[in-house]
């Protein structure tokens, strides 16, 4: 099943969202059982990427500005060859959503439980907002 999500984290300068695709084989049941998944893919990614990068590598004009739209211009190699734990990940996802870290949107419904129901459907999309703490006093 074809689902997609979209990541915004406050504050940030691009307004415009851009929804990735990522698919899942098996039913989820609820809302840990689709991070858990979404966070296992991008792990599994991230450490399948090559860590070393070609000789020749550019940009055509039209994929700089797309970058530039999005107000980052990287050439997406790794920053670290080290290689990530998916169980470390997976505990640390469900921690910060359990400190309200993240806010998970589906087709535009909060979620805010990790063990209510869910029902997916092919194209659903997950928006994750990430929120940031306030600095300062409040007196």
């Amino acid at each position: 099943m074809r689902l997609f999500y979209q990541q915004k984290g406050i504050g940030k300068k691009s307004r415009k969202l851009q929804q990735i695709p990522f698919f899942i084989e098996e039913p989820v049941i609820n809302l840990q059982d689709l991070l858990i998944k979404l966070v296992t893919q991008q792990v599994q990614q991230y450490n399948e990427k090559m860590v070393d990068t070609p000789l020749h590598l550019y940009f055509t004009d039209q994929q700089l500005d797309d970058a530039a739209q999005h107000g980052k211009v990287h050439f997406g190699e790794k920053k670290s060859d080290s290689f990530q734990p998916v169980d470390q990940a997976v505990s640390t996802m469900l921690q910060a959503f359990q400190d309200e870290l993240f806010l998970v949107l589906h087709n535009e419904e909060s979620l805010d439980s990790l063990n209510s129901p869910l029902t997916v459907q092919e194209d659903d999309v997950f928006t994750f907002i990430r929120l940031t703490m306030l600095a300062g006093r409040i007196w």
